[in-house]
């Protein structure tokens, strides 16, 4: 698995609990690489939208793609594609995401691979660390 970022260097700070989002990040890291079997290319993005006041950071991949019978409950706990999972992580990263006061959006299909974006605006988690 060959992973590349881009997160600016002049990135501001934001109110964040940071290791919950620590959780978060790892959850999607590791849903990227297990859906990529043979290998394949994880991106990680940040980046501020000073007009809407928001932060995003988007992990992707080039796996399979989420089929569209699945979309809808994927933040469901419990539900899971996988052999071996819990079917927590995303369920998890959701309601991480909704305690931050942001929002989560998955786009892409099959053969497409997926792409997460999370976005966090700055009225949420002003009780966490800054980070």
């Amino acid at each position: 698995v060959e992973v590349r970022s881009a997160v600016p260097p002049d990135l501001p700070e934001i109110h964040i609990d940071a290791d919950r989002m620590s959780q978060v990040l790892l959850n999607l890291y590791l849903n990227a690489i297990q859906a990529m079997d043979g290998g394949g290319t994880v991106e990680v993005k940040a980046s501020r939208d000073e007009a809407k006041k928001c932060t995003k950071i988007t992990v992707s991949d080039n796996g399979p793609g989420i089929p569209v019978q699945d979309r809808e409950r994927i933040f469901d706990p419990y539900f899971t594609t996988k052999a071996d999972g819990t079917g927590l992580g995303l369920a998890i990263v959701h309601k991480i995401i909704e305690a931050h006061g942001g929002e989560i959006d998955i786009e892409g299909g099959p053969g497409r691979g997926t792409e997460v974006t999370v976005t966090l605006t700055d009225a949420g988690g002003e009780d966490g660390d800054r980070v």
